[in-house]
């Protein structure tokens, strides 16, 4: 799909800068329309990656690593961007982060209902039809799970509104999920199981399915995630990929484990600005939380706050669980060509992800990794988490989440944490287990609002860089944690975010707004 993205801005930039002689002819030429377009194959797929384009960030706080800021495993002290009072529970109707979520994701509804509507008489084969409706449909059950995830009731739009139509009311969330389920269902009964060549990338039958678990498992459909997921599984498709590490590394780019991704290119379609090699390189905001370090387990499997372990505080990063070293830039570590020293460095919690960040690459502003929107083992662990919410404390649990830990070569949870546990053991064992496994993919924070744990809200440490400054001599290093940020949750507004004040000036039927707002 990436030789797709340069056709279809090629083409765009044709139609409209172009321009007609005829300047009375009613139907324009300068612009696309119904009439001028959708009148064969090529146009309808150019069309439909328009839909593909609007998923990428549209806004500094939409990208994928502002949310893993919003959460308990970072921190951007810097308030412009627009995560920093999401993460101290400050949002307010007027702030940037709800603003652009919710107009990106109505954007993608937009042009889903648009091309839906346009392709239904097009000039192609029913079964063009069927498989690009089944895309359409996909995107948009995508954006509608993601607008409930984070604003409850919404607008539920499903075909192209007149504007004397378009002053809509909220429509209760779970009607809304009915219809994303609606779309999951039709896209996966359409779509194929895989693509090749210059479609990979294109949404599959996986990445409907996968999604549905997704939805019904923040929606509490214990029973119907797990079935969903299961369904993932079943589909015999995907697997993990052996190098944790190499996966978010764009010699690694639609590897075996990748459901679906935001497909860059260089030069022509890199990362929207600030690119994650930017920020997460160059900016002095990309903080990683001294809790998001201390989670990660000894290799041992034991927790670093148990006397068995073997940590050394002196030592913290030896014999630590593999993953740590692969997402995060640790003090003392390897930056590039260079070590990491965090009291040389801008970032002021001592260090920085490394997960996604493109270390090395020669323009920062030009940044073609794909992002991993879902990934196989999100699969594993979804299913997991349903099984437990739903009751179950049965082995297929442990099975799941021991296979995420055995491509990293760390311990059952057999053979650490013991067999027979509990419904609230597991659930313990196995959201740990989602934050070392998707640290800074952008799940943490909607992982926060789906799990509804206020104890997870709390103030910002980091490293006192002062004490780590000697490059010669890290042995002499002292990592003693400072308080960066003070975070207080919220609960007169809750787990949802505001509705933009924006929109209610213009609509007034959106309100009221969402409690504490």
């Amino acid at each position: 799909m990436k030789n797709m993205h340069k056709i279809t801005l090629f083409i765009s930039i044709l139609f409209f800068t172009g321009c007609s002689k005829d300047l009375l002819d009613k139907t324009p030429k300068d612009q696309l329309s119904p009439s001028t377009f959708f009148q064969n194959e090529t146009q309808c797929k150019m069309a439909l990656i328009g839909i593909y384009n609007a998923i990428q960030p549209n806004a500094t706080p939409a990208h994928f690593y502002q949310f893993d800021y919003m959460s308990d495993n970072g921190y951007c002290q810097d308030s412009w961007q627009g995560s920093k009072e999401v993460g101290e529970w400050l949002t307010n109707s007027s702030s940037w982060a709800p603003y652009a979520k919710w107009t990106q994701d109505y954007n993608i509804i937009s042009r889903a209902n648009e091309f839906l509507q346009d392709i239904s008489s097009a000039t192609v084969s029913d079964d063009v039809k069927s498989a690009m409706s089944a895309e359409a449909k996909f995107l948009r059950g995508y954006a509608y799970a993601d607008l409930i995830a984070y604003f409850g009731n919404v607008p539920l739009i499903t075909k192209v509104l007149a504007l004397s139509d378009a002053y809509v009311s909220r429509t209760a969330k779970s009607d809304v999920l009915t219809q994303i389920l609606s779309d999951f269902n039709d896209a996966a009964a359409a779509l194929p199981t895989s693509y090749s060549g210059t479609d990979v990338g294109r949404a599959t039958k996986g990445a409907a399915l996968a999604y549905k678990a997704r939805a019904l498992l923040a929606n509490q459909k214990w029973d119907d995630a797990a079935q969903a997921a299961l369904d993932v599984i079943n589909l015999t498709k995907y697997d993990l990929y052996p190098d944790y590490a190499g996966t978010f590394s764009e010699a690694h780019e639609n590897n075996i484990e990748v459901i679906f991704d935001i497909q860059y290119i260089p030069t022509t379609q890199s990362q929207p600005w600030p690119t994650a090699a930017l920020s997460l390189t160059s900016w002095p905001t990309a903080n990683v939380t001294a809790d998001l370090i201390n989670s990660y387990y000894m290799q041992n499997g034991l927790p670093i706050t148990d006397a068995a372990s073997g940590y050394d505080p002196q030592n913290p990063f030896v014999n630590r669980d593999p993953r740590l070293a692969a997402s995060v830039v640790l003090p003392g570590s390897a930056f590039g060509s260079s070590t990491f020293i965090p009291s040389l460095d801008q970032v002021p919690c001592g260090a920085r992800p490394r997960k996604n960040a493109s270390i090395g690459i020669a323009d920062v502003n030009n940044c073609s990794l794909n992002t991993i929107l879902m990934r196989y083992a999100d699969i594993y662990l979804m299913r997991a988490e349903a099984l437990i919410e739903s009751g179950s404390t049965d082995q297929e649990i442990y099975t799941l989440i021991d296979k995420v830990r055995a491509r990293v070569n760390m311990p059952t949870v057999e053979a650490v944490e013991g067999t027979g546990l509990s419904q609230t053991q597991l659930r313990a064992i196995v959201r740990h287990e989602r934050r070392v496994e998707f640290y800074n993919e952008g799940t943490r924070y909607a992982d926060m609002l789906r799990w509804q744990d206020a104890s997870l809200v709390h103030d910002v440490y980091g490293y006192d860089k002062s004490l780590l400054s000697d490059p010669s001599s890290s042995a002499t290093w002292t990592f003693k944690q400072v308080k960066m940020e003070t975070r207080t949750f919220d609960a007169t507004k809750g787990w949802l975010w505001p509705v933009p004040q924006g929109d209610i000036d213009i609509n007034k039927n959106l309100l009221p707004n969402n409690p504490g707002y």
